[in-house]
């Protein structure tokens, strides 16, 4: 019965389960997952705790469903990034689109990457971009083994997630030009 009625009204479906992420993560960016409750989210929002349970299994599933939105929107960025790249842009040039997707999703990167982040967003985050740095950045490097190459990859995407990261807690001083050629030349460059 409550599939029928999902399906009905799909926008004020949307618009709730939107509600319940908003709330959710006005608490995540506040304090650890461990402490937030079900209920905390619910009256948050504005809804019950029955509405949640509608939309969600647990405090865990809305985490996971922003995680997974925003690394589809990283897929897409990546994806575009590199047909740039292939047809023959400048690497700063396609890494603007890239630092753009942070910008925009600063509220998101900023809490997954900090200290009561999401350990496995960013593994799932360096995973998505290993493709484009081992095409575009590791491929200057003489042939190494595989046991080295991944060493060097976790590196370098270390650095330039943490660099961008930093910069998006206080943006001030730094501009994004000038942040991109920072990532370019100590992350890139080596």
């Amino acid at each position: 019965m409550m599939d029928a009625l999902m399906r009905k009204r799909p926008e004020q479906t949307e618009q709730t389960e939107n509600d319940l992420k908003q709330a959710f993560w006005k608490l995540y960016a506040a304090k650890p997952i461990e402490q937030i409750t079900v209920s905390e989210i619910a009256q948050l929002a504005g809804y019950n705790r029955g509405t949640f349970y509608l939309h969600f299994q647990d405090i865990y599933d809305v985490l996971s469903t922003i995680e997974h939105d925003l690394l589809q929107q990283m897929s897409s960025c990546v994806e575009t990034c590199m047909q740039r790249l292939d047809a023959g842009d400048e690497p700063i040039d396609c890494m603007q689109g890239v630092l753009d997707f942070y910008t925009k999703q600063r509220e998101y990167v900023v809490v997954l990457l900090g200290p009561h982040g999401d350990p496995a967003f960013t593994a799932q985050l360096k995973s998505l971009l290993k493709p484009l740095w081992l095409t575009y950045v590791l491929h200057k490097e003489p042939k190494k083994s595989e046991q080295e190459t991944d060493l060097m990859l976790e590196y370098t995407l270390s650095g330039a997630l943490f660099m961008i990261s930093r910069w998006l807690q206080n943006p001030h001083g730094v501009s994004p030009e000038k942040l991109l050629h920072l990532v370019y030349h100590f992350a890139l460059q080596r």
